[in-house]
C-alpha cells in the first residue's frame, strides 16, 4: 500500500511540471545515479560498481537528501540488455522517482545497439543513454533518430568535439565537468569551454574534488549549461548536492541547474 508521504509526493511533483518549485523549493532531479545488478552480482570482494546497487536503499538516500527523482542506469556489465531491462522494471515499480537511461557499450555490443536501445526507448520507456567512452556512430544516429540525450565520460573531453558539432540535434551531457574527482583539473577547463563553444553541450556536476572549477563553471556559462547529478550510490548525493548549494546561485539559476534543465532536456 502506498504510504500517505508517497502520494503527497506524487501529487506535488505532478503539479510541479516539468520545472516548477514545489512551495518554494527547487525541485532536484539526480541526473546520474546507478542501480541494478552489475558484472559481479553475488561475488564478495569484487569493486562495488560491478556487483549490486539496491535502489531501496537508493530511495532511502534520496530522502535523506531531499532528491525528488534521479535519473538511473546500470552499472557495471560486460553487456546491457538484461540489465537495461532491469532499471526499466524499476522506473515501472517507483515511476513518481525514478527515470531510466539505457547503457550499452560501443565495442562488446557493436552492430546491435539500434535495435536494443530503439526497443529500449520505445517499449521499456527508457529515455537517454549514458555510455563510458565517446559515442559510436552507431549510438549517435540511434539516438538522433529517437531524441534521447546522451551522458558521457569520455577518456579526453575533445574526443566529444567531433560527434558534439556533427550532431547538433542530440543534447549532450558531460559528466564529472569532464573528469572524475579532478583526476585532470585541465579536463575541467576543457569540459567549460567545450559547453561554451557548443549549444547542444552540458555540464553534469558528479564528483567534482577541486570545487574552484565548478564555481568557475557557474561563474563563466549561463545556468542552463549545467546539470547536478551525483554518482550515486557510492558517491554521497548530500555531499554533492551541497556543493551546489555552495554556488550561492540565485533561486532562479538554482532550479535550472538542480532539476530544470535536465527535465527540459528530456522534454518534460
Amino acid at each position: 500500500m502506498m504510504r500517505r508521504r508517497d502520494v503527497l509526493r506524487a501529487g506535488a511533483l505532478l503539479a510541479a511540471g516539468c520545472a516548477a518549485p514545489t512551495r518554494g523549493r527547487a525541485l532536484v532531479v539526480d541526473a546520474h545515479v546507478h542501480a541494478g545488478k552489475g558484472l559481479h552480482y553475488g561475488k564478495e570482494g569484487e569493486a562495488p560498481w560491478t556487483t549490486w546497487n539496491d535502489p531501496e536503499w537508493t530511495l532511502r538516500k534520496m530522502d535523506e537528501a531531499s532528491i525528488d527523482r534521479s535519473v538511473i542506469f546500470p552499472i557495471s556489465n560486460a553487456t546491457y540488455e538484461k540489465a537495461n531491462e532491469e532499471i526499466a522494471s524499476f522506473v515501472a515499480r517507483w515511476p513518481d522517482r525514478f527515470i531510466g537511461f539505457a547503457k550499452h557499450d560501443a565495442k562488446t555490443e557493436e552492430g546491435r545497439i539500434r535495435g536494443l536501445l530503439t526497443r529500449e526507448v520505445k517499449e521499456l520507456g527508457l529515455r537517454g543513454l549514458k555510455l563510458h567512452g565517446t559515442p559510436s556512430r552507431e549510438m549517435l544516429e540511434t539516438a538522433a533518430e529517437l531524441r534521447i540525450p546522451i551522458l558521457c565520460h569520455p577518456a579526453k573531453v575533445a574526443d566529444l568535439r567531433g560527434p558534439a558539432s556533427e550532431w547538433p540535434s542530440i543534447p549532450f551531457l558531460l559528466a564529472h565537468l569532464g573528469s572524475f574527482a579532478s583526476r585532470d583539473w585541465r579536463e575541467h577547463l576543457a569540459a567549460i569551454e567545450l559547453a561554451r563553444a557548443l549549444p547542444n553541450v552540458h555540464l553534469e556536476t558528479s564528483s567534482v574534488v577541486f570545487h574552484d572549477y565548478l564555481e568557475r563553471a557557474a561563474r563563466e556559462l549561463p545556468a542552463e549549461k549545467l546539470v547536478f547529478g551525483s554518482d550515486g550510490p557510492l558517491v554521497d548525493a548530500r555531499v554533492e548536492l551541497g556543493k551546489i548549494r555552495l554556488l550561492r546561485l540565485t533561486p532562479e539559476r538554482e532550479r535550472l541547474v538542480l532539476g530544470g534543465n535536465i527535465l527540459r532536456i528530456l522534454g518534460g
